[in-house]
């Protein structure tokens, strides 16, 4: 068993990185990934470098803020703001993934792409593009279901992986995990292990 949350901020002061850990602990969970929307990579990569449960860091980017980025080995992807040919070129240049908002899609993939949503109806993926499981809440809804049971017979439940988005959507994280496994239902272990950290370990090189 090996649990990643694949997105996730913080909620200061009460709720900051040495309580999340604690969350993630007693849920457990091995690491998460931290996509902060606010301060300085460096202080986002500093705070990674205190706390070990962080496993990656992804700044979020324009296009344009590509050329500033720094090689890190916690930065192996980048929440693009905007898909355009030139970034997805830099990015496969580098070796770096992209994480892009699902309302993008399609657009030319030469890089692995996690799609950050659900998408809205079923759709063909390439291999290489993912799925971030955000944006589940409580209470859990009949169509959140069935849009989580179509992904999981395409793409399949190799290329999903859970990411909470806490603190954002008014949830605390466990009604997050709470909404995303009441939606999915029973499942065999297995399948439920791969959305829960599988995968993420797989898109991030973990």
């Amino acid at each position: 068993m090996f649990r990643v949350d694949a997105q996730h901020s913080f909620a200061p002061p009460a709720q900051g990185p040495e309580w999340y850990g604690k969350i993630l602990a007693r849920n457990k969970f091995e690491g998460s990934v931290y996509v902060p929307h606010a301060g300085s990579l460096e202080d986002a990569l500093s705070l990674a470098a205190a706390q070990p449960y962080i496993r990656r860091v992804v700044p979020r980017v324009t296009p344009e803020e590509l050329a500033t980025l720094p090689d890190h080995p916690l930065i192996v992807s980048v929440h693009l703001s905007q898909p355009t040919p030139v970034a997805m070129e830099i990015l496969r240049q580098r070796g770096l993934a992209a994480e892009i908002d699902a309302h993008f899609w399609p657009f030319p993939a030469p890089v692995p792409v996690a799609l950050d949503g659900m998408p809205a109806a079923a759709i063909e993926l390439p291999p290489h593009v993912y799925i971030k499981l955000t944006g589940f809440r409580l209470p859990t809804t009949p169509e959140q279901a069935q849009g989580l049971r179509q992904l999981l017979r395409a793409p399949g439940p190799e290329r999903l992986m859970f990411a909470s988005g806490w603190p954002y959507g008014g949830a605390t994280w466990k009604e997050t995990l709470a909404a995303f496994t009441q939606s999915l239902g029973a499942m065999p272990m297995a399948l439920r292990e791969q959305l829960l950290g599988g995968t993420a370990r797989d898109f991030y090189r973990l």
